[in-house]
């Protein structure tokens, strides 16, 4: 055969011939040329007999006979011919001077498997009738061949024919060169060769091209695919391990592509394919191979765990063969020796490791010893051949042996997936106890959910009660307090006193929203609403709310709104005020003198996809300041910064959480900046969509305002202060009024005379309201039948939870109203009711003036009209001086600081819109026109109010041009407003 091929330990040759020339080798020849020195230990050949018989090579001997060319071609020309050291020399010229120039050659007794030049001469006799041969150097990789071919006839000049690694090859993976030898005719065959190394001495065989053709055919068909095999293998197990991430899988298919590439090399597929010679790199693959090997053995075999002295002992195969593999670069002629011991170390203790694991239980070991066994198996077969003890079994050692390693290949693949099958029993074993588990934790997981769903509930319950029971006298008091303020007659300091009540009252109430606030947020009930509102008279409302506060403490607090701030959003006003009413009360609260700033800005980032703007909220105080070591825990429940200050402040340390809560549920962020001894920074951004102009709600009603239509409502109330407010709204709105303490007594109510709505509270003696309800709508029973089971009934609670509105809209009411009660909201509610009877064809008076005593006199109360003074008419706004309208619950000290506050805010405001006028920026001057007429509101005369509207609207339409032409209007109607203010006495 005619493959370059190599082993991976030194050959060994047969005992010499009787020609002492060369010696005879009982193997068969091996048409491979490659650095084999690594691939014959992988037949199995033991070291030691490798080193000893290896260094027998190819003896010069007397000029023989020609050597017999028959049929079957001759194995070796080496069994007949000579062997030389060979220098720089040429060959001769022609056959008649070869005798003299082969007696001027020194004899060579034997290959050096280090490395050399030789020449071989032999003399050859084709006694066969075919006339195209082959001479094939095999059995070794050489690097350089050059074939001279002399006859017949002693002055013919000699045909030349060049192979090798170096030089190109008529056939694909083979040195085998074609050459035409006459029948019947001699020939001298004079052979140059020269190598770096050599793993065994190389064979030169003769055969006929029609036989070597059908030679390299099969070899090349066998080497491709055991080559393509292990490439496959590789992959696959790469896949594998991307998959499941098992680290035997990975090392092993690097094991088997390190392998695959070795033989590529081995047999020149890179050089003949590719043109790529680099021999040096040849024996790199080989040297990996213990170290991907033991690597991969290791974590298959379990070694740590079966034997941890055996897996001390394989950290050999990781650091020799590294330490050796530089020879391949340095030292080239060593590599193949010391390739060979590492492979040795490697193959034995793999071996061992393998025998001992499986005796201790482990199964899948027994495919990896059956896999290196067929790794060993063919250097058993060949080695007793090469020593001459038995007749060749095998055609190509070193093809043999590529086979055996795939074989090898596809064993340890198997033994990979009996570890992986023996994996899925225990795991399904795992898993059965692992769902057991499961089971009787989830069994204990629903009893605990359960448990919890009681405490929730009772919590809930908890809540809902205490809200109930603190609300309603709160309610109450509040409610007086309010009341009491109206009173014209009420002045001085009993007047302070009871505004300093109410203030304490409201302050209250705000506790206690924040305790169900946050109650709410934890437990995930507090849901948020989107709808369009005017953020600009938002942060007005929240600034106005906090003012007085300011005031108390003769603070000055200012806005900074952006000129480009979007003046429609959409979001949760309701939570946006909340979170700014905190933010700046904290600020208020905890400043002792100087200013609080409120900046309300657009982000510099840009719009999100969805259209939103990022718009920023600064509130900036002058106050103590927060230490560094307090501000990470500012925004936790019951936190403050100095846990004196909640003796020296109040409140309950929930005022941060709850705005922390809130900006997260509307998608935002907030934080903060302090610096003690000179203020705080806290900041917050929200993402607002931009919105529109929310629809005028015409049943907003202002002070005093009576619905058309007069409705017979009775009120189930047991708290007597409750019924005094909630009658006395009622009839200010133009309804009779029935009150009545429990659910049974409003049941009888309804059975003895004609209603058009309920108010119902939802807890009270005897019958409670959600009983009660669910009465009205079954019809009553037989003690109390109700003639209309379909009259609207409006829950009216102190329990303001979400839970507790279900809870009632369950029990069949209509409704929902929490108390305190708003009076807008509350004459809003009614309307509602007065459209659905309307539309369900009722028949309503109309309302008619109420007398202000009717409940008075209900509840035993003293006539207060007789004691007051009959007030004068009002004057005509358009002649009367301009003055702050009164406001009810504002004291005149009030009044004056809000004329204060305009006479400052006012001029600048206007400076503002027309800068913006004449720079073109017609949402600049809409905003500024927008806050100039918020302002003017409070003013008695409307003039400047309506100029304000006309203009903002003028500006939000782009019409510049028309604004300038009201621009003088406006600023008389603001210098006759402040002159009439300035010359107004102080309250």
């Amino acid at each position: 055969m005619g493959t370059p091929q190599q082993t991976a330990l030194p050959p060994i040759p047969a005992r010499p011939s009787p020609i002492p020339s060369m010696p005879a080798h009982s193997p068969p020849p091996c048409h491979r040329a490659s650095s084999f020195r690594v691939s014959a230990w992988l037949c199995g050949w033991p070291l030691v007999l490798s080193l000893l018989f290896g260094l027998l090579g190819l003896a010069g001997a007397a000029q023989a006979t020609p050597l017999p060319l028959s049929q079957q071609g001759i194995a070796h020309l080496g069994k007949g011919g000579q062997l030389f050291l060979a220098g720089n020399e040429a060959a001769p010229a022609d056959a008649a001077a070869l005798p003299a120039w082969l007696a001027r050659r020194r004899p060579a007794d034997q290959v050096d498997l280090f490395g050399g030049a030789y020449w071989l001469h032999a003399q050859v006799r084709n006694d066969s009738s075919e006339a195209a041969w082959v001479i094939d150097p095999n059995d070794t990789l050489i690097d350089l061949v050059d074939l001279h071919v002399y006859g017949p006839g002693a002055h013919t000049a000699p045909r030349t024919l060049l192979t090798g690694y170096q030089r190109p090859h008529e056939y694909l993976l083979h040195y085998g060169m074609n050459v035409q030898l006459a029948p019947g005719a001699t020939y001298d065959i004079l052979i140059r060769f020269s190598s770096p190394y050599y793993a065994r001495a190389p064979l030169f065989g003769v055969k006929t091209q029609q036989d070597y053709r059908k030679l390299v055919g099969k070899e090349n068909f066998l080497m491709v695919a055991s080559i393509g095999a292990l490439l496959a293998l590789g992959l696959f197990n790469f896949f594998i391990f991307s998959i499941t991430l098992e680290k035997a899988s990975a090392y092993y298919a690097l094991y088997v592509l390190t392998y695959g590439l070795a033989w590529a090399m081995t047999f020149h597929v890179f050089a003949d394919l590719f043109d790529w010679h680099q021999l040096q790199l040849h024996y790199v693959p080989f040297f990996l191979l213990p170290v991907f090997s033991t690597l991969f053995y290791m974590h298959f075999l379990r070694l740590r765990d079966y034997s941890l002295l055996l897996y001390r002992l394989s950290k050999v195969n990781l650091a020799l063969p590294l330490l050796l593999l530089p020879s391949c670069f340095f030292a080239l002629s060593y590599a193949h020796t010391l390739a060979t011991i590492a492979i040795s170390i490697w193959m034995l203790l793999a071996l061992i490791c393998g025998i001992v694991v499986w005796r201790r239980g482990y199964q899948p070991a027994r495919f990896f010893v059956l896999a290196f066994v067929a790794l060993m198996l063919p250097g058993f077969l060949i080695l007793p051949a090469n020593l001459g003890l038995m007749p060749a079994m095998v055609a190509n050692a070193q093809l043999v042996t590529l086979l055996g390693g795939t074989f090898d290949g596809l064993l340890l693949a198997f033994a990979l997936a009996d570890q992986i099958r023996l994996l899925r029993n225990n795991l399904e074993q795992r898993v059965q106890e692992r769902t057991l588990a499961l089971t009787l934790s989830n069994d204990a997981l629903l009893k605990a959910k359960e448990h919890a769903e009681v405490v929730s509930r009772h919590r809930i319950d908890f809540l809902s009660a205490m809200s109930h029971d603190i609300r309603t006298p709160l309610a109450g008091v509040i409610g007086m307090l309010k009341f009491a303020l109206r009173d014209q007659s009420v002045k001085g300091r009993t007047q302070e006193y009871l505004r300093i009540g109410l203030h304490n009252g409201v302050s209250l109430l705000t506790i206690l929203n924040d305790i169900l606030d946050f109650s709410k947020i934890d437990a995930g009930k507090l849901t948020l609403e989107t709808v369009d509102f005017d953020l600009l008279a938002l942060i007005g409302d929240a600034s106005g709310i906090v003012q007085g506060q300011a005031d108390a403490k003769s603070l000055l607090l200012r806005r900074e709104l952006a000129l480009d701030l979007p003046r429609y959003v959409r979001a949760d006003p309701t939570r946006l005020r909340q979170i700014l009413i905190n933010l700046l009360g904290n600020a208020l609260k905890f400043t002792a003198n100087g200013e609080v700033l409120l900046e309300v800005r657009r982000a510099r980032t840009p719009p999100r996809r969805d259209g939103r703007s990022e718009i920023e909220f600064i509130i900036s105080d002058t106050g103590p300041g927060i230490d560094a070591d307090t501000l990470p825990r500012l925004f936790q429940k019951f936190e403050q910064a100095d846990h004196s200050t909640t003796r020296r402040y109040g409140g309950t340390g929930l005022g941060l959480a709850i705005c922390k809560e809130l900006v997260e549920l509307m998608q935002g962020t907030i934080g903060v900046e302090s610096r003690v001894g000179i203020g705080s920074r806290f900041h917050f951004s929200l993402p607002l969509e931009d919105g529109s102009a929310p629809a005028a709600d015409a049943r907003r009603p202002v002070r005093q305002a009576r619905h058309a239509c007069r409705l017979r409502i009775l009120c189930a109330e047991d708290v007597r202060t409750n019924q005094i407010i909630i009658g006395t709204l009622l009839e200010s709105m133009g309804h009779e009024v029935t009150i009545v303490e429990n659910g049974e007594q409003a049941l009888r109510a309804l059975g003895s005379g004609p209603y058009d709505c309920v108010l119902m509270d939802g807890r009270m003696p005897e019958m409670d309201g959600e009983q009660a309800a669910r009465l009205i709508r079954d019809g009553g029973n037989a003690q109390f039948p109700i003639p209309d089971a379909q009259i609207p009934i409006l829950a009216l609670t102190a329990n303001a939870s979400e839970h507790d509105r279900q809870r009632y809209l369950a029990a069949g009411m209509d409704d929902f109203l929490s108390k305190p009660v708003d009076e807008a909201l509350l004459f809003e509610k009614i309307d509602a009711i007065i459209d659905l009877l309307l539309a369900r064809g009722h028949a309503l008076p109309q309302a008619i003036q109420a007398d202000d005593d009717t409940l008075a006199s209900q509840f035993g109360l003293d006539e207060a009209d007789d004691a007051q003074a009959q007030t004068p008419a009002p004057a005509d706004p358009m002649t009367a001086p301009v003055h702050i309208l009164p406001l009810a619950g504002l004291s005149p000290q009030h009044l004056q600081r809000i004329a204060q506050a305009f006479l400052t805010e006012a001029p600048r405001r206007l400076d503002l819109a027309c800068h913006a006028v004449r720079d073109g920026n017609a949402s600049a001057a809409a905003a500024a026109f927008h806050a100039l007429k918020g302002s003017a509101g409070y003013l008695s005369r409307p003039t400047l109010h309506g100029l304000c509207h006309q203009l903002e609207t003028l500006a939000s339409n782009g019409q510049l041009d028309n604004v300038e032409q009201f621009l003088p209007q406006l600023r008389a109607a603001l210098d006759v407003a402040r002159r009439d203010l300035e010359t107004q006495p102080a309250g």
